[in-house]
């Protein structure tokens, strides 16, 4: 059976890249260095050291893995992933660049699974728990929250990028119900969109302090729009070669086209976030 969440986005980075976020698009201009740029971000607003065990929550096709390690040198990774085939890709990419032990530590599941915690973990309490592009896709972000603050160490952070509510955005609008049927389509429940003051109480309530939410949307949900034009025009210069089918394009033009609606009209915005384990 497919996997809604899956190697799709191969086609969208350059050859040997296995990118699949958002991106960050203040100065790149290319998907593969976006979504490094966004990856970076999280991992400066996390605080990442060389001290630093870091546990990634939706590590998708893994390409941030060896970045947390190299870039920020941290002292250990650890990761969980709900894909089996980008897992399957993620452990083979690492091998392949000599990354073994970050290849072994590893496991497919379900980030909402207390269970899969312990098992990835292996009674090991991370400094960090980093969430990158993921979080709204998961089956209770709420419930995820509580689990990081259970597991994190002493004063540990939860770091993450992901989708709030526009404070502004009427809820009983014709606009909300085109939001909730992308958000269906998406697979992304609806609870898991909520606005910032409500985003930050559930994370108060998981027993986190030191809350910081900075909107980064004007260079993530723009950015990304216009590389899917772009997708689409070289789609048709190019012929088929070595672009994503039709279908897939069109998923990649619809949410491009989405998000760049939502962004203009208020509708959501995106949102690097970090918290201290409290208690």
């Amino acid at each position: 059976m497919s996997e809604f969440h899956n190697l799709a986005e191969l086609a969208l980075n350059r050859t040997d890249q296995s990118w699949g976020n958002l991106g960050y698009w203040k100065s790149a201009t290319d998907y593969s260095d976006a979504c490094r740029a966004l990856a970076l971000l999280l991992g400066e607003e996390a605080g990442l050291d060389p001290q630093s065990v870091v546990f990634d929550a939706g590590f998708g096709c893994g390409d941030q893995l060896p970045l947390w390690r190299d870039h920020f040198r941290v002292a250990r990774v650890r990761g969980v992933n709900l894909s089996r085939s980008q897992t399957a890709h993620a452990r083979a990419k690492l091998e392949r660049a000599g990354h073994a032990a970050i290849a072994a530590a590893i496991v497919q599941g379900d980030i909402n699974d207390p269970g899969i915690w312990r098992t990835a973990l292996n009674r090991e309490k991370p400094s960090h728990v980093i969430a990158l592009d993921c979080a709204y896709h998961f089956p209770g972000r709420t419930e995820f929250s509580r689990l990081a603050h259970r597991h994190l160490a002493r004063d540990g952070r939860l770091a993450l990028t992901d989708f709030v509510l526009a404070d502004q955005h009427d809820t009983a609008s014709l606009r909300h119900q085109l939001l909730r049927w992308m958000l269906k389509c998406s697979r992304i429940a609806e609870d898991n969109i909520v606005r910032r003051d409500h985003y930050r109480l559930q994370l108060q309530e998981a027993g986190f302090d030191n809350i910081r939410m900075t909107d980064i949307s004007p260079h993530v949900l723009p950015g990304l729009a216009r590389f899917m034009q772009k997708l689409r025009q070289d789609k048709v210069s190019a012929g088929a070669g070595t672009y994503p089918g039709w279908l897939s394009l069109l998923k990649y033009r619809v949410t491009g086209r989405f998000l760049r609606w939502a962004y203009r009209r208020s509708i959501l915005r995106y949102c690097v976030i970090s918290a201290t384990k409290t208690g």
